[in-house]
């Protein structure tokens, strides 16, 4: 086996597998390292904004058998520059993993491909590895073997990403809900029923995806306007991005968009996706004109239902841990977020303010201890500026 690490976003796309190899020979992949809607994000987070592809490919035999997507973005701290690495789909991806082929040992391509970015150190001084699923097989490695008792390594928990697991019997998935909580979406079910015509429908062609997802900027927009946080989508290039991103994952075969009808009028929308084994419960939106009915909620209910007459294993309901989800019998899950760090000079000191101005504790220490922290990462700084050659350091750690 060797590692290549190349630096142009054209050779992921050149080495990435299609969709139906990916899911079929690659550790427990989710639709957010399907290549297209990684490529989108490239396209829409990363293209205009002058970073860095730093991509790792294991090989055997001429054959990829492990990709570890990243790209570089710089932060500046006292005039000292860090090179930091992130996985593809940061920010927008909720569950980050590499690329690891089923049929060999994953911990052993994991080790080449970091053993590979170690003697690459002069280029990168952390890498901020956000969103690991908890006891997925890369953290079980991470917590394992490869990184044990390394102090270049610091874990974190991340996001709760509750889920609801999809059995056999609906009765049963029913029973582990919220009784009066789901009794009450039956009931304003009904009282918008005997109103007129209700109708669930899932988007089947490509041809109703605009009309379907400027329905839900639409919602989006409304329901957020005046509030602190108002609608992303009131941008243009928000809203460009999201139909673009929709219609490429229905040409994979991945997109899940729903919408609940009220005499032929759509009263909420749901953008998600779907794997065949998971339901991605993504970006919901509602008209407030019919928030009495609780129509999110409604359509929400009902796509639990969809997921179980699609035979799937779960319905994700990704980050937050709104109150709602939890009335509709999820439990909970933790991502996990990691900084890893190399023997560079410069790596250390980065280091070194993580765990002290970036820390939650630091301003709770004493004075005099932050003063001299502050004192050694100021002249540790200054003396990188001067010589500019962090990365031939050899401290121990």
């Amino acid at each position: 086996m060797e590692a290549i690490i190349h630096k142009r976003f054209s050779a992921f796309e050149e080495i990435m597998p299609k969709w139906g190899r990916l899911k079929r020979e690659f550790y427990e992949v989710t639709v957010f390292q399907d290549i297209g809607w990684l490529k989108r994000w490239w396209e829409y987070n990363c293209e205009n904004n002058k970073v860095t592809p730093y991509i790792v490919e294991v090989r055997k035999s001429n054959n990829t058998i492990g990709i570890i997507p990243f790209y570089i973005i710089y932060k500046h701290f006292k005039n000292t520059t860090f090179r930091l690495l992130k996985p593809f789909g940061s920010y927008e991806s909720d569950y980050l993993v590499p690329l690891i082929s089923k049929k060999y040992s994953a911990e052993k391509i994991l080790k080449i491909g970091f053993k590979k970015m170690q003697d690459d150190k002069g280029n990168w001084d952390c890498i901020m590895w956000n969103d690991v699923p908890e006891n997925s097989f890369f953290e079980s490695i991470l917590a394992g073997n490869l990184l044990k008792g390394n102090r270049l390594i610091q874990r974190e928990k991340g996001f709760v990403c509750p889920f609801v697991t999809i059995g056999q019997d609906f009765n049963k998935i029913k029973q582990g809900m919220n009784q009066q909580f789901v009794g009450q979406i039956l009931s304003k079910q009904r009282r918008l029923g005997k109103k007129g015509e209700l109708k669930f429908c899932k988007v089947a062609n490509k041809q109703e995806i605009e009309y379907v997802m400027n329905k839900l900027f639409e919602f989006h927009i409304e329901r957020w306007m005046g509030t602190n946080t108002p609608s992303r989508f009131q941008s243009r290039k928000e809203k460009e991005h999201y139909l673009h991103l929709a219609q490429t994952l229905f040409e994979n075969n991945l997109l899940h968009l729903t919408y609940l009808m009220h005499n032929n009028e759509i009263v909420s929308v749901h953008f998600g996706m779907s794997d065949k084994e998971r339901l991605y419960f993504y970006i919901p939106a509602f008209n407030i004109n019919f928030k009495r009915y609780s129509v999110g909620s409604i359509l929400l209910y009902r796509l639990i239902l969809l997921a179980f007459e699609e035979k799937l294993k779960t319905f994700e309901f990704l980050r937050g841990d709104e109150a709602y989800k939890y009335s509709f019998g999820a439990v909970e899950k933790y991502n996990s977020n990691y900084l890893i760090f190399n023997y560079s000079l410069r790596s250390l000191l980065y280091k070194k303010i993580c765990n002290s101005y970036l820390a939650d504790d630091f301003q709770e220490s004493s004075v005099v201890r932050q003063l001299l922290i502050k004192a050694f990462i100021t002249v540790s700084a200054i003396f990188l500026d001067i010589f500019n050659d962090s990365n031939t350091g050899n401290l121990k750690s």
